[in-house]
């Protein structure tokens, strides 16, 4: 029998395809070859490690329990496998290094700025692309592949990424100058339930707990006006259409020139804590392990 340690990248790329479109005819298509060396090649991983890989029928074929394991790890072996070939790329390009990045509206206004400034004051040959979303569509991201590094709210479920701690940021409401809670010292959620509130557009983590923690109390928040930005929260609030609850660091900035009042929120769960999160640390490029190392450190 073959090492099973010998693996061939061509034989793992067709049994993934296989799997993931459940077809022998699929997988020869999308590789633009002929059907019957796929199945030979499947055939072949299957003679290596002494077991069956597929389910086989007329409707096409289905992983067995070690299919299914095998089709997880050539997932990780095939994704490592594009990051050299995006890695020595950037060597024949005459750039070094790119890093996909994705983080929440509050990682992106609070701590990314100053954070890849310094960064890349140390290592000015490594590019970043950053997209901003919301934490769920992180998670799923970064699980898909489609970014390297994730910094996400822990509230939200993350299973299947390995996570580090990051950052904590602390909740505010935001109120006209004017209002009748401008001048508290602090606020509980409980004396906010009869106030209109802007909230942010839904998917965010952010107004997604305050929310929550709302319908657990028994009192669900009228929600006046749902809006994409932190911006947003803060003019529509100082024009008096409702009050809004934001991360302390993006709304007391802007106290004075917005003319609204920032008021703590005295609630336990107002600190929030945010992770970094990766589909496999092990199979990372050299510039975003550099970069998640920096993160993490």
């Amino acid at each position: 029998m073959t090492s099973r340690s010998d693996l061939g990248l061509t034989s793992l790329r067709l049994f993934e395809a296989a799997v993931r479109l459940g077809s022998l005819s699929a997988a020869s298509a999308e590789a633009h070859i002929a059907i019957s060396a796929v199945s030979r090649r499947i055939a072949d991983l299957e003679h290596q490690f002494g077991t069956r890989l597929l389910y086989r029928d007329i409707r096409g074929v289905e992983p067995t329990p070690a299919g299914r394991v095998l089709a997880a790890h050539a997932a990780n072996l095939l994704r490592l496998a594009e990051r050299v070939s995006e890695d020595m790329a950037e060597f024949s390009d005459g750039a070094r290094g790119l890093v996909r990045v994705a983080a929440n509206p509050s990682a992106v206004n609070q701590f990314l700025p100053d954070l890849f400034s310094r960064f890349r004051t140390a290592a000015p040959e490594i590019r970043f692309e950053v997209r901003e979303g919301v934490s769920g569509d992180i998670v799923r991201d970064v699980l898909e592949g489609h970014v390297d590094i994730g910094i996400f709210a822990a509230s939200v479920a993350h299973e299947g990424l390995q996570a580090f701690p990051f950052r904590t940021d602390s909740l505010c409401v935001v109120v006209p100058a004017g209002h009748r809670l401008a001048d508290a010292g602090s606020l509980a959620l409980r004396e906010l339930f009869d106030e209109p509130h802007i909230g942010l557009e839904d998917g965010s983590s952010l107004f997604a707990q305050v929310c929550q923690r709302a319908d657990e109390a028994g009192h669900p928040l009228t929600v006046a006006f749902r809006v994409r930005s932190f911006e947003a929260v803060r003019r529509m609030a100082a024009a008096g259409l409702g009050i809004g609850i934001l991360p302390q660091a993006v709304a007391a900035p802007y106290a004075e020139v917005d003319g609204i009042a920032v008021i703590p929120l005295s609630e336990d769960w107002s600190r929030r804590p945010f992770l970094v999160g990766v589909r496999e640390r092990a199979a990372l490029s050299t510039s975003a392990e550099a970069f998640l190392s920096y993160l993490i450190g």
